[in-house]
């Protein structure tokens, strides 16, 4: 009888000690979470208007003489726009409120010459001669606004200055189809008078 208990403890040891031999099974880690997704907040750019007069326009506008080829369909040169315009400065370009409600209206008055240009046709490029006859003086206005800002008011390119918001007041030359001769007006850019100027324009802050 002894025997058999002594039996039955031997076993019963051995079946704990392999039931603590045993190791656990791992539980799986927890799967780390995925990063939040950064959004970047849309900057909002601020505007502040400027109200623009006779006393102060040359500090945001300047005049200027920008040429315009108007082409025909073979790429020929067909007319030249001289065109004379109230032109913002380059500085401040990147700053103005394309969805502004904005409009400056200008008055100048200018020395206006009948003239005749040499053109270079395959180079476009031109210049003025020293054919030129005195036609007078002339007032005329130019208005800037949302419609100014697309480079040309004729629907072309300009190949000069591109990026230019421009008001127009002036300007053009053609071809005289007899003399092959281009006449157009020049205006002398050193006898603008600007005579008033009025209204507001939105730059970045």
């Amino acid at each position: 009888m002894k025997r058999i208990l002594c039996l039955i403890l031997i076993l019963s040891l051995c079946l704990s000690l392999c039931a603590c031999g045993k190791k656990e099974e791992e539980a799986p880690a927890p799967a780390a979470p995925e990063p939040a997704e950064t959004v970047t907040p849309v900057q909002m750019r601020s505007y502040r208007s400027y109200e623009i007069n006779a006393e102060n326009w040359n500090m945001f506008f300047e005049i200027a003489e920008i040429p315009l080829y108007i082409l025909t369909s073979t790429e020929i040169i067909s007319e030249v726009c001289q065109t004379y315009c109230v032109v913002l400065k380059d500085e401040y370009l990147p700053y103005l409120n394309p969805e502004g409600d904005y409009s400056v209206r200008f008055e100048l008055s200018f020395d206006l010459y009948c003239e005749t240009l040499e053109i270079d046709t395959a180079h476009f490029t031109y210049r003025h001669t020293d054919d030129m006859l005195y036609a007078g003086n002339a007032t005329k206005s130019a208005i800037f606004d949302r419609s100014a800002l697309p480079k040309s008011a004729y629907g072309s390119d300009y190949n000069a200055r591109v990026g230019y918001a421009n008001a127009f007041f002036s300007g053009w030359a053609v071809m005289q189809p007899e003399s092959k001769a281009w006449a157009g007006f020049y205006i002398d850019l050193s006898s603008v008078q600007m005579l008033s100027a009025s209204g507001t324009i939105e730059l970045a802050v």
